[in-house]
Order: C-alpha cells, then sequence, then structure tokens
C-alpha cells in the first residue's frame, strides 16, 4: 500500500508535500497492491454485473441501472493507475518499453481470447433470434468498436458491448504516456486539466448538437475526462496533502450535484445529466481513491476478502459475464437474457455463478502468470 498522509496531516490545508520523491513511494509501478482500491475494483465489476443482469434487461428491476457508474469507476481506477506509473517512471531510460509490455501482457491474451470465442460461438450459431450481430470482426481486434459503433450507428452483439470501455482505455493507454513526455513537468497539470476541460466540452457539444447519444458515451474524446480524474487524483496524491474533510465534502456536492441533474432530466427531457453526471461521479470516486491512498477508515469495508476477490477477477468477469448469459438465456431458453420469469431469473442467477467462477479460472490459469511474466520486464 501507499504511504498513508501523517496523521497531523488530517484536516489541514492543502499543501505542497515539501520533497515529493521523499514522500512518495514508487511502489505502484512496482506492482504493489492496495487493497482499498482492489476493493473498490471488486465493487465495480459487481454493479456492472448486476446492471446487466438484472436492471438492463427488459423485465429489469428500477435502481439496478447503475452499471455507468461502474464503468466510471473502473475508468478513474485506471486513470489513477496509469498516471501513477507515468509520474513515478516517465524518467526511467525504458519506460515506454516496459510500460507497453506490461500493459499488453496484463490486457491483451484475455482479450483476444474472449472474443475470438465470442466471435466463433455468434458465427456458429447464426441467425437465432436471441443475438444480435456482431460488428465488424477485425474493430474488436482493433480496439476500434467504438468508433465503429459511432460510425454504423449501432453497438452491435450484446453479448460484446462492454467491450467498448475497453476500447477507450486501450486508446487512451496508447496515447497519454506519449503525451505525457512530450510535455515538459511544468505543463503537465494545464494538460490535464485541458484534457477534462475538452472531454467535458466534446460530450456536451454531441449531446447538444444532437448528433446521437453513442458519439457522447464511447468515444475516447467524449470520455477521457473521466480517466483523467483518475490521472489528476494520482497528480494530487504525489504532490498535494488534501484535508480528508475536503475528500469527504467532495462526494456530498458530486451527490447532490447527479441528483439535482437527474431531476432536470426528468422535468425538462434535457441532456443534462447525460453531460454534468459522469463528471460529478468521477469526482465522487477520485475522492475515495484518494481516502483510500491515505489510509483512511471510511473505505475499510472495501478491504474484505469478498471485494478483493471480485477486484482480482473483475478484468475477466467484465469480459465474460455478457457472453455467458447470452449463451446460458440462448440455449436453455431460446431467448436474450431476462429475469422476467422464474426460469429467467433463475439461469440469470446460474449464469453469474458461471461467470465468476469463468473469470477466477481465466485469473489463476492465464491472467496471473502472464502478468508475472510482465513484471519481468523492469523500469531502469
Amino acid at each position: 500500500m501507499l504511504d498513508a498522509a501523517p496523521d497531523s496531516t488530517l484536516g489541514a490545508p492543502v499543501s505542497f508535500r515539501p520533497s515529493t520523491q521523499e514522500c512518495y513511494l514508487k511502489q505502484i509501478s512496482g506492482g504493489s497492491r492496495i487493497a482499498e482500491l482492489d476493493g473498490m475494483r471488486g465493487f465495480a465489476a459487481g454493479v456492472v454485473l448486476i446492471a446487466h443482469y438484472f436492471g438492463e434487461v427488459k423485465h429489469g428491476l428500477p435502481g439496478f441501472t447503475m452499471g455507468w457508474m461502474g464503468v466510471n469507476l473502473f475508468f478513474v481506477l485506471s486513470g489513477f493507475l496509469i498516471g501513477s506509473i507515468i509520474f513515478e517512471r516517465r524518467n526511467s531510460s525504458n519506460f515506454i518499453q516496459v510500460f507497453y509490455v506490461r500493459r499488453g501482457f496484463r490486457v491483451i491474451p484475455i482479450y483476444l481470447l474472449t472474443i475470438s470465442l465470442a466471435l466463433i460461438c455468434l458465427n456458429f450459431l447464426g441467425s437465432v433470434p436471441w443475438i444480435e450481430d456482431p460488428l465488424p470482426t477485425l474493430s474488436y481486434f482493433t480496439f476500434t468498436q467504438n468508433i465503429f459503433m459511432v460510425v454504423i450507428g449501432d453497438y452491435g452483439t450484446h453479448w460484446l458491448l462492454p467491450t467498448w470501455t475497453l476500447a477507450v482505455e486501450e486508446q487512451f493507454y496508447l496515447l497519454v504516456p506519449l503525451l505525457f513526455l512530450a510535455f515538459p513537468s511544468h505543463y503537465i497539470l494545464p494538460f490535464i486539466l485541458g484534457g477534462i476541460a475538452t472531454g467535458f466540452g466534446v460530450r456536451a457539444t454531441i449531446y447538444y448538437a444532437d448528433w446521437g447519444e453513442i458519439g457522447g458515451q464511447v468515444l475516447l474524446l467524449s470520455r477521457c475526462d473521466i480517466l483523467l480524474c483518475g490521472v489528476l487524483t494520482a497528480y494530487v496524491h504525489q504532490r498535494l496533502i488534501v484535508s480528508q474533510m475536503v475528500l469527504r465534502l467532495i462526494p456530498l456536492v458530486a451527490t447532490l450535484g447527479t441528483l439535482l441533474a437527474s431531476i432536470h432530466m426528468h422535468l425538462t427531457d434535457s441532456s443534462l445529466f447525460h453531460v454534468i453526471a459522469p463528471l460529478l461521479v468521477a469526482a465522487l470516486f477520485a475522492s475515495y481513491v484518494l481516502l483510500a491512498v491515505q489510509g483512511s477508515e471510511l473505505l475499510r469495508p472495501f478491504r474484505s476478502t469478498g471485494w478483493r476477490f471480485l477486484g482480482s477477477i473483475s478484468y475477466g468477469l467484465y469480459l465474460v459475464h455478457q457472453p455467458i448469459a447470452g449463451i446460458m438465456h440462448g440455449l436453455i431458453l431460446n431467448r436474450r437474457p431476462d429475469i422476467g420469469t422464474l426460469a429467467e431469473f433463475g439461469v440469470t442467477i446460474a449464469a453469474a455463478l458461471v461467470s465468476i467462477c469463468v473469470a477466477w479460472l481465466s485469473w489463476k490459469f492465464i491472467e496471473s502468470p502472464l502478468l508475472r511474466v510482465g513484471q519481468r520486464w523492469q523500469y531502469n
């Protein structure tokens, strides 16, 4: 775990740390784990699974459609991870090589395996009524499915719909380290803040110009503000000490703003909620990440074994849960996933259990060994 701020700083105003290099340990880039962040990652995976299985289906339960919040939490956590690695190791002579090799071993193998198996199943099943046509195969293998979604105006098969977030993250991973290396250190904060403003502005333009909600949801330019909130969190953690009182007030303000935007949307049919809510929720999660790395007791529940277990398998679970639900409902009930009948509810529960088991097997026998291989590459 990263070195938490000393107790004497709690309740103190924001201030610069006297020596960044002395106060900030280079642990994230070395593979150290922060228990609370692992638990938060598990929570995000659970929220997405519940939303897809019990909320975003034909007879879904009201209040269970919060998958977008889980996605935003994933984005903030990813931004914090990548930002921390960049700030810790950007001066290493082999930074680019090691960064991309490690990311490649972590992300690509299980992704390609899942995509390949899903597309083989879709091709084998043909035009059955309980599946939709996928996007062009090339889009999935090049992490450009989000762009194809906008161009075609369709999300493709629900089996692979969640992968648009992975496309956004991979595009982010590819570009941001190179951009950060191109900027002198004193331009980094303006670059981050400018990127956040750009993402928010692009999303607002797409929605208010009525260019289609798909572009506002799935493009890197319309979502980069969320990822950069995570990077900003890493920057703040390195260079500032922020009082826990401030960090606890931010979620209250963000929650109130999100609720007001939601009420405004229902009363006026405005796009304000879709524009502003993602950034407000990102600010909420960013404050929780800072509280976690400070060792706040508020985040103690995320240290639990259950949340951390889900966190360890979250990537595999995120990839496989929709294909497993789709194929189980289709083969058993000859219909798309739903919970409108007792049989559908039972198959959904079974699919959740199977997804967790498959994700655990993936972590134990594929992801974890490959992660260790990737960590053989060391920063200078």
